[in-house]
């Protein structure tokens, strides 16, 4: 399934919020800070928390961010662990706290 396709099957918004999902997970490299990250993803909804619990192990140098975002979005919408009415809002919490790392 392509990205666009997963993201439209999540209600992701479409290209805007992909892109933004997709801008906010490049370039981490330069902000990594595990610890702000953590203390970040504290303050967030439990549906935010689980994403940002399920992506963070897997943002290794390397990583395309989106697709580990998206993909550990649609397993854990999937496997009724987060609400799907809400998975994109949630997956870009996450993401905001992502970016630190």
């Amino acid at each position: 399934m392509t990205i666009m396709k997963t993201a439209r099957a999540f209600g992701f918004g479409g290209v805007v919020a992909v892109g933004l999902l997709g801008t906010l997970l490049s370039g981490t490299a330069a902000l990594a800070d595990k610890a702000a990250a953590d203390r970040c993803a504290t303050k967030l909804p439990p549906d935010a928390k689980a994403i940002y619990a399920s992506s963070a192990p897997l943002l290794v140098p390397g990583a395309d961010g989106r697709a580990v975002v998206t993909e550990q979005t649609r397993g854990l919408v999937l496997s009724g662990k987060i609400a799907h009415a809400t998975a994109a809002e949630s997956a870009k919490a996450a993401a905001t706290c992502l970016v630190m790392r």
